[in-house]
Formats: structure tokens, sequence, C-alpha cells
């Protein structure tokens, strides 16, 4: 289709040109081929004159001694009668308007065919000697002209649209190539070869092309492995309060149960870890959301000093624990999600970090930064990145308690804020785990 394209196109810019340099040569010959016509017939009318003024002067003798264009024929017209200096032209070979245009006293001209072929009519009156001037000239080499150039401009017109259509050729096959080579890529990756690569090129305008896609199938395979290390991380995450679960409930299935202390230990332990799989469950179901963008985030002007203070009251911390500067810490959040996230980061801080030990709010460059600092031993360099990842943990996974999603979902809740989140050394040892969101304006009230 492109190839048809670019032919047709290539067709109407050559005819256009084409038809373009015909008309004007032909203007341009035409009127040169009209002004020689008459100086000639002017000439010649003169000479006719003087010769007729002449005493005793025949019209025959004077027309033998005019000399018309080669093929050319002088016609005169005197006191009613015909002369011709050609015995196969005469007053026949005058067209009849001519001959009415000269006879009411005007020089005319005219284009017309003789015996087939093109010629130029002249028609000039002469009062002094009562005589009518017609000189009829052949035009056949300008009509041998005008066919030669109209031939060579047509196989001009159709040599550009071939050349057209090869280069429609060329340019579709080039186009086409990069999307042949992507959609054979595409089909390879939905059948499961996630490894496949466009090539590189060293075309600039492929170059993007290429790239953008090689970086969507490393971020899909990256979303799917995650994915999948997701599923089982659930799996194995879940299994454990099961297994815990069914063997409780087969210990108090016994006839006896156990002693009163034994089934007092067992019952603690299964409210433990239902209490564990409800939360597990929750931050899952949260994440879910968060990943889908199924979760609705009320934006509303949230204090963060406010908030502060409530999450650390509601989690049954000291309200002291909380240093905020001066300055107005106003951003566009949801009050909800923004809460669970610090409780969660409080909860990491106690279950592994050795215990919360204050929490900084301050602005920084138009932006409101909450601080959190443990008491524990710090976090590994290696590890401050992966521990924001789902069931991610610095240790064995038995040996710490919690369901490894807290983290994972503060990171969540504030990058849906346009926020950011990282954990840094403290100074005096431990770990904190900054959180910055973007301030929002202030607007304030003026008393009239």
């Amino acid at each position: 289709m492109s190839t048809l394209s670019f032919a047709a196109l290539g067709l109407l810019v050559s005819v256009v040109l084409a038809t373009g340099t015909y008309l004007t040569a032909r203007h341009f010959l035409v009127e040169q081929r009209q002004a020689t016509a008459l100086r000639q017939a002017f000439l010649d009318a003169a000479f006719v004159r003087d010769g007729l003024l002449t005493s005793g002067a025949r019209v025959s003798d004077v027309l033998d001694r005019t000399s018309p264009p080669p093929g050319g024929v002088v016609v005169i017209r005197r006191a009613g009668e015909w002369y011709s200096s050609s015995l196969d032209q005469g007053r026949d070979s005058i067209p009849a308007s001519v001959q009415s245009s000269v006879e009411e006293g005007a020089a005319v001209r005219s284009w017309h065919r003789l015996g087939g072929e093109p010629v130029i009519a002249v028609g000039l009156p002469i009062p002094s000697v009562g005589t009518e001037f017609y000189e009829i000239t052949p035009t056949t080499e300008l009509d041998s002209t005008l066919k030669t150039l109209g031939l060579v401009l047509a196989a001009f017109a159709a040599a550009t649209s071939v050349g057209g259509a090869l280069i429609g050729r060329a340019a579709s096959s080039r186009v086409v190539a990069p999307l042949d080579a992507v959609a054979t890529a595409a089909a390879s990756i939905a059948a499961g070869e996630m490894d496949t690569r466009l090539r590189g090129t060293s075309d600039p305008d492929l170059a993007v092309i290429v790239g953008s896609f090689n970086t969507m199938v490393e971020a899909l395979d990256d979303r799917i492995r995650r994915d999948a290390r997701f599923a089982a991380d659930v799996a194995h995450e879940l299994r454990s309060p099961v297994t815990t679960l069914m063997t409780s409930v087969a210990l108090l299935r016994t006839e006896d149960g156990g002693s009163g202390g034994r089934r007092s230990a067992v019952v603690d332990l299964v409210e433990r870890e239902v209490t564990r799989l409800h939360r597990s469950l929750e931050h899952l179901l949260a994440l879910g959301r968060l990943d889908s963008a199924v979760a609705t985030i009320e934006l509303d002007r949230v204090d963060l000093a406010d908030l502060l203070g409530h999450a650390l009251v509601q989690s049954h911390r000291p309200a002291e624990l909380l240093r905020a500067s001066s300055e107005p810490h106003l951003v566009q959040g949801d009050k909800q999600l923004l809460l669970r996230a610090l409780v969660n980061l409080f909860d990491n801080a106690d279950l592994h970090g050795g215990g919360l030990l204050r929490v900084d709010l301050t602005r920084v460059r138009g932006a409101s930064e909450v601080r959190v600092v443990d008491a524990g031993p710090g976090v590994p360099l290696a590890d401050q990145q992966r521990i924001f990842e789902r069931f991610a943990r610095v240790g064995s996974r038995g040996s710490r308690p919690g369901t490894g999603l807290g983290l994972s979902l503060v990171a969540e809740t504030v990058r849906a804020h346009a926020g950011t989140v990282w954990c840094e050394p403290s100074p005096g040892g431990g770990a904190t785990f900054v959180v910055r969101l973007p301030t929002a304006a202030v607007t304030e009230s003026v008393s009239p």
C-alpha cells in the first residue's frame, strides 16, 4: 500500500511539473513563432507595396521577386483578382475569417491546418496600392518540437512514478522491517521466551524504539519474576501459621487437651498465629489494591505533626517521642493510609530495631521529612534497599517476628503520595527510616 502511495504521489508531482513545463515552453515557442511570422509578413508586404508602386509593374512579377520563408506562400488580391506565389495554394488556402478582417482594414493572424499540416496565416491590408496581402507560413518544425517535448516530459513523468514506487518500496521495507522484528519478538515473549530482546541498531530513529521496547520487556520480566517470587513467599508465609494452627487444634482435640497450663499456652499460640495471619492478609490486600490502583486515595490536607502524635498514642507509645519543628507540616494525602504506614514504621522499630527511640519531623527543601530512629544494631548497607521488598527481612525468617510486609506497604503508600522513603544508619548506632512527602501550599488568612 505504501509503495502504491509513493508511486501515486510521484506520478502526481511529475504530471504537475511536466504539464507546467510543457505549457510554459509551448507558450514561449508559439509566441516566438508568431512574432517571426509577423515580422516576415510585414517585410514581404512592404516589398510588394514598393513593387506595385513602380510604374508598369505587374503583380506576377512582384510576387516572383518575394522571398517568403521555406515552404511559405504569398497570396495577393488586387482589383478583385487573386495572385499566388505557389501553383498549389491560393485563395482557398486563406481562412474566410482572415479574409473578412483584412477586407475591413484590419491586420490579422490565424492558426489552422492546411492539408493536415499546421500553418499560420497573416493578412495585411495595403491601402496605398489597393491590395490585400496574405502570407501562409508552415509551422511543422514547431509542431514536431512540441510533440518531442511532450514525449520527453511524459517519459520523465513515467520514470518519476517508477522511481517513486521504488523509493516507496525501499522506505516501506525500512519502516516495516523493525515492526516485523518487534512483532516477532512480541510473539516470542508471549510464548514465554522472556529473554527475547531486539538487537541494537545504529539508526538514531530506530534506536529509541529498540531501547524502549527492550526496557519494557525487562520491566515486564522483572514484574513477572517479582509476582512469582511474591506468590511463593505468600505460600510460604501463610503455610507457617496454618501449620501451627493445625498442630494446635490437633493438640486441643486430644481427650484431655493437656494440662491447664499447657492448654493455655496452646490457646495463646493459636491466638498469636491467628493475629499474625490476619495481619498478613490485611497487608496483602492493601498491597494488592495499591499495585492495581484499586485503592481509593482520598486526598485531603493532613497535618503530619498531629498525625504522628495520633499514631503514637493509638499504637500505645509515648507522645513525647515526637520532636517536631515549628514550621507547618501540611501535606496532601489520605489520612488513614498515612496513619497505617507510620504505625508500621513504629512496629518495625520495636520488632526489629531494638525499640523506638524518637520520631523527628522537619522541613527540608519544600518537603516534610519524618525520621523514625530505633535503638537496634542497624541495617547492613547491602540490605538498606532490599528491606522494602515484600517478605524481605534481615536475618533468618524463623528468628524474626512479623509478616515481612510492613515496610513494603510503607514504601507503596509513600510512593502513592508522590514521596520517597529510605533507610540510613543513625549517628549513634541503630537505623533511621526517613519518609519525605511534598508539602502542600499554605493559604494564609488576612484579617480585614
